[in-house]
């Protein structure tokens, strides 16, 4: 194995992250925390090693460009064989990453294979609720120069429909608790900026119009 190189992985890894709450260095830590969670809570036999070099790895890709999976993949592959890692650790480490992306995912219709796979989609979604997935919608909105409608817009066509993606068991659960604190933050948000109606796309992507309509005072 080339686990005596994790170290040079990770060091490699971080310095291809910014420090951005969203997608920097910082929602790599919290998804480790979080894969480490799933794993224990659902007594899974990982790998340690290969569960660090996945997430850390699994948005190495952003730098460049999207669909940021793919380039992830590209990099790591790179990196790996470099560093003379066993094919089935590539294998793993590659379609892992290759899977966890919702966008990518769904683009390509390729799921996790294993529960590395399992775990790290699954601990990159749970990072995208709750109030720090709140925190990240419009953070990274205001990177990207999104407007108000456009950052609203995608809490319902994506960040609510991430719990109904999850595998096991205790993500599930807590996605579900995550969820709702993020439709409360959201609620509350447009009530105090007066905003008494939002209409999303049905979920089916056939009504692409919607409408804001501002009370005159918050409510």
């Amino acid at each position: 194995m080339c686990f005596d190189k994790l170290e040079l992985v990770l060091k490699i890894a971080e310095t291809l992250y910014d420090k951005s709450f969203d997608h920097g260095l910082p929602h790599v830590r919290r998804v480790l925390n979080w894969a480490m969670r799933i794993s224990r809570r659902e007594k899974l036999k990982l790998s340690m090693q290969s569960l660090l070099i996945a997430v850390y790895l699994h948005d190495t890709g952003r730098f460049v460009g999207e669909p940021h999976a793919y380039y992830s993949v590209v990099i790591s592959e790179y990196l790996l064989k470099e560093l003379k890692c066993p094919d089935s650790l590539l294998d793993e480490v590659l379609s892992a990453i290759s899977a966890h992306s919702y966008s990518y995912a769904k683009a390509s219709g390729v799921g996790p294979k294993s529960d590395l796979g399992r775990v790290l989609s699954d601990a990159d979604k749970l990072d995208a609720l709750g109030i720090v997935g709140f925190l990240r919608v419009f953070i990274y909105g205001e990177r990207e120069h999104r407007d108000l409608v456009f950052s609203v817009q995608h809490f319902y066509e994506k960040i609510f429909r991430l719990k109904d993606l999850l595998h096991y068991t205790y993500s599930k659960r807590v996605a579900e608790k995550l969820t709702l604190r993020t439709s409360r933050l959201l609620d509350s948000l447009l009530k105090e900026l007066g905003i008494r109606e939002f209409r999303a796309r049905d979920t089916n992507h056939v009504e692409i119009s919607y409408g804001l309509k501002y009370s005159e005072e918050p409510h």
